[in-house]
Formats: structure tokens, sequence, C-alpha cells
């Protein structure tokens, strides 16, 4: 929710109280300041007024507010109470309107703050409404907004189905575990005898339901092949096919950050599987994210901040509240201050480093060495020991699949393809290399310096100049 979504709650609950036609010009400056998490105090010396006189305005609202919600409204829970009767209300006018669907959100998370998807939004929803898809995978790097994106697609779609039941895999539960957690719901009993895959199958041949699994990962191996279920977990891959393969009039869609074994090979624009990668978002949305941490950024700013961090959502949250915290909100400082990878953000890196195999994080350490780029035949030349090129290839089809490296062409798609990372990316292995070669000459137990350098010879001046200032020198 919005701050301008909560004066118009605020306003249409003081009408239907017969209290006032809406607030006042000071009533929404307070609520408004109340709302961004200043102080009486600080809402005073911002506006002008005098403390007493604030205050009085703020217990009077709340008061009000309290009498009409029948639960006591204060400036520490006023966001609580306003989205929780949001919610309240928003379900009986769903019930209201005849909708008689079933949902079940298990650990959905809020999107009342959700940042502008349309584009993505509008493509899903015309997939799932022409009723032939059966599979969706939205898959992408760590905090780029898949868990986010498919909790409002399954909001704005819900009227579509007689059930929706959302569930997340974070904690890797088994598929019987899953399948006696849903098919009660489907089948209205308390408890099933029959917990199978083709139960299941019956019940989204009978019914329409939408199912969403989020963080597919979780139940996924770590290592050189992408995909490829841990053990134990291996029937999902036979859930996931006969709902792709059979027919049906239900939906399952995925997210995670790579795509299960078997998934590729069925989708296609004009097949029941299909496929979107979540990318970055704009600058404006990155304005739009600032603000809601109480940062004022420029387009032009933002258009740097973007660049930096792959428009991911949650590093640009992270770095926002690095910036509140550390830089007093100034962006500028922040900017001015150089790159770097701040804790949160490299915890996030280093959960998705640690799950490569030995060849992939040695091809990611590489491009940041190459910063600039390299092909797949320059990497061939440089990994150590000699890898063949089936061997490489494998790595990074993995490694594009798990979104950590991108493929950049040349103007006039004369000069071979080169593979890159985000600058972040290459600010956090450069960092980690550092760190590790360090370590390895202070205990002469070397490892990764046997098999990497800190700078190349013959390589272009600009490069060689940036691996000695970056690398060589630190």
């Amino acid at each position: 929710m919005t701050a301008e979504e909560a004066i118009a709650l605020v306003d249409s609950l003081l009408q239907s109280a017969n209290k006032k036609q809406k607030l006042n010009d000071i009533q929404s400056l307070v609520f408004l300041e109340t709302w961004e998490g200043h102080s009486y105090q600080e809402i005073a010396a911002r506006l002008g007024y005098e403390l007493d006189h604030i205050k009085h305005v703020g217990s009077h609202l709340w008061r009000n507010l309290s009498q009409i919600l029948g639960e006591k409204v204060s400036k520490q829970n006023l966001q609580a109470v306003l989205r929780r009767y949001q919610h309240g209300s928003a379900a009986i006018l769903l019930a209201s309107e005849g909708d008689n669907s079933t949902q079940d959100w298990g650990e959905a998370i809020d999107v009342s703050q959700f940042y502008n998807r349309q584009q993505e939004l509008e493509t899903l929803e015309t997939w799932i409404s022409s009723n032939s898809t059966r599979l969706i995978g939205i898959f992408g790097l760590g905090g780029i907004g898949k868990t986010s994106l498919s909790v409002k697609l399954a909001q704005q779609i819900q009227s579509q189905f007689e059930f929706v039941i959302w569930r997340s895999l974070q904690q890797a539960p088994t598929l019987d575990v899953i399948l006696s957690n849903i098919l009660p719901i489907l089948t209205n009993l308390s408890a099933t005898n029959n917990n199978s895959i083709d139960a299941l199958m019956e019940q989204l041949r009978q019914k329409r339901c939408l199912l969403i699994f989020d963080s597919l990962e979780s139940i996924l191996q770590a290592g050189n092949r992408s995909g490829q279920y841990q053990q134990g977990y291996e029937d999902y891959r036979q859930l996931l096919a006969r709902i792709a393969d059979e027919p049906h009039q239900s939906c399952l869609i995925l997210t995670g950050r790579e795509q299960p074994g078997g998934f590729a090979v069925r989708s296609g624009e004009n097949l029941p599987v299909r496929s979107l990668k979540l990318f970055g978002v704009s600058p404006p949305v990155c304005q739009q994210i600032l603000a809601a941490k109480g940062l004022k950024a420029t387009l032009l700013q933002c258009q740097y901040l973007v660049n930096y961090f792959g428009g991911n959502p949650l590093a640009l949250k992270l770095a926002a509240t690095t910036i509140k915290t550390l830089f007093s909100g100034d962006v500028h400082a922040f900017l001015v201050q150089g790159n770097t990878v701040f804790s949160d953000f490299w915890d996030l890196l280093d959960r998705q480093f640690e799950r490569l195999s030995t060849l992939q994080q040695q091809i990611m350490y590489w491009l940041a060495i190459n910063r600039e780029g390299a092909t797949p035949a320059k990497l061939k030349s440089e990994i150590l020991p000699k890898v063949s090129g089936r061997q490489l290839m494998e790595a990074l089809e993995s490694l594009a699949q798990r979104s950590l490296i991108e493929d950049r062409r040349s103007p006039d798609n004369t000069a071979p393809t080169s593979l890159t990372l985000q600058p972040a990316i290459v600010e956090y292995l450069t960092e980690r290399l550092l760190q590790t070669v360090e370590q390895e000459i202070m205990t002469n137990k070397l490892n990764l310096l046997k098999t990497h350098v800190l700078i190349e010879s013959p390589t272009q001046n600009s490069l060689r100049d940036a691996q000695i200032k970056l690398v060589l020198y630190p």
C-alpha cells in the first residue's frame, strides 16, 4: 500500500463513519510524514508548526481511526493496521462479487508495494488466459523479483480459477509432503488416502486450478550441470513432465534461479510450456524503490545504480539501506566513494557462487580478471588444468541458465560473442579473489594462485592498467 492509497483509504473510512468528508491539509501532511516514519519532532520542524500542535493533530487522528476500526491505532502500528484492514476488505469484496474460488496463499509475501512489471504481467496473463498454457517458468537471478511477480500475477488472475494455491519450496519439502498438503484442499477433504501424482492430475483435469511453486532451486543440485534434482526429489521431474505433457485445464507456475531438467526442451512460443526470463528494473523504477526508503535520487544517479547492480530490485533495496544508514541518505556521497559490494549483497552473491562447480567458479574468476569480457575460446586457453570444449560449453550453458553471465555482441556482429558479468558481480569476484589469494600467500598453501593470474601480459594496455590498479596493487 502506497502513502497515497493509505490517504484514500482513511478518507473513505472517515466518510463512512460520518466523521468528516476527508482529511484536512494539516492532517494529510501529518499522516504522510508519519507514514514515512518521521517523529513528531521531525514533522514539526519540516512543516514549520509547533510540536504540541502536531502531537494534538496526530493523537486526534489516531483516536478517530481507532474508533472506526475497532482496534487501537498509533504512530507505531499505523501501517500494519491499515494493511490488515485493506486485505480483509479485499477478501470480503471478492466474496460479495460472487468469486467462489478457494485460495491458499501459504507463505506468499506481501506485494502491496509492487514495482512496475506491467509488461511481464501482461505477457503472463495472455499466456494463461488462452487456457492452453499448462506450465510456466519464471527464471532469473536471486533478488530479481520472481517471487513478487508470481504473487502479484496470482492475485490478478485468481478469478479465472476455482483453486489458487501458492507454495514455497525454500525449505525443500519432498513431493509427498507437498501433495499431502495440496490434495485435501482440492478435494475438500481433511485428508486423503491417495497422495499420488495420479490423484493430483485427476484434480487438475476436473477443476481449473492455479498452482505456484516458488524457489525451485532449493530442490535442485548445486554443481556443474544446472537443473538436476537432488537425491530424493527426482519425483518432481515426473510431476512437471506430466503437467507439461498431459491435457488438463489447470496451470502450474514455477519460479527459480535456474530451469529444471527437461523444461527447456518442452517450452516454446506456441507450446503449452512457456518460459519467462526476468531482467532488472529501469531507472524510473529504481527511483521509486529509493523513494520508498525515503531517498531522493536523479534519473542519472539511478541509471548508474541500475547499470552497476543489473537493475536487481533486492540489490537496490539493500543499497538504499546502506545509503540511509552509512551516508545519511546522500545518494551522491554513496556513488562518489566508488564501487563496493556491501555485506548484505555480498551474502546474496555468496549463496549463489557457492552452488557452482569448481569449473564454473574458475570461469567466473577469469571473467572478473578479464573485466571487459572474454570469448569461449579465450576462456578455454586460460583455464587450468585444461578442459575439453564439451566441458566448457556445458559449464557456460549452466551459468547462463543461472543468469550469472551475459553475452555481448559487437554492433556489426563481426566480432565473436564476448561473455561478461554485471559490474557488481565483477567487484564481488575481484574482492573474493584478492582475499583468497592473500590467504594462500600467508599460509603458503597455493591453490587459486596456481590456476589464475593477477595480470595478463599479452593484453590491451587499458585492461592491463585496470588489472594492475584493481587486482595487483590491492
